[in-house]
């Protein structure tokens, strides 16, 4: 007897759909939605594949609903949703800002908020230093 196997494409689908969930709540539903794949003949793993990719952003709604995780667990980071165009090419619209910790000067996009020190030399963690 064989082992039962997921087919890739299908493994791909699913954790693509957990990517649209909460952070808190991607791996674990990433990991179930695969062990279902495992659990299932390979001539429908496609099918539910498609439905849950078809369903993920209500399956969000619905942990968000029911409390699981806040709307403040959603915004975990400090970079934007969307990057902006220009920014993606690399035009980034950097203002000089200062460090009120060290007084250190460095760039930053108005656009996007990324960091640029490499105008000002740089450090010895950003790889355009002597030692970079």
């Amino acid at each position: 007897m064989s082992t039962p196997r997921a087919d890739r494409l299908c493994c791909w689908m699913v954790e693509l759909a957990a990517r649209a969930l909460p952070a808190r709540q991607r791996q674990r539903y990433a990991l179930e939605f695969i062990a279902e794949l495992y659990d299932m003949p390979r001539a429908r793993q496609f099918g539910h594949s498609v439905r849950i990719l078809g369903h993920a952003w209500q399956l969000r709604s619905a942990l968000i609903d029911a409390g699981t995780i806040s709307l403040g667990d959603l915004m975990t980071t400090t970079t934007p949703t969307r990057i902006p165009l220009r920014c993606r090419f690399g035009a980034h619209d950097s203002q000089p800002e200062r460090n009120p910790e060290n007084g250190a000067t460095y760039r930053r996009c108005s656009r996007c908020g990324k960091d640029n020190t490499d105008d000002f030399g740089g450090g010895p963690l950003t790889g355009s230093g002597p030692m970079g």
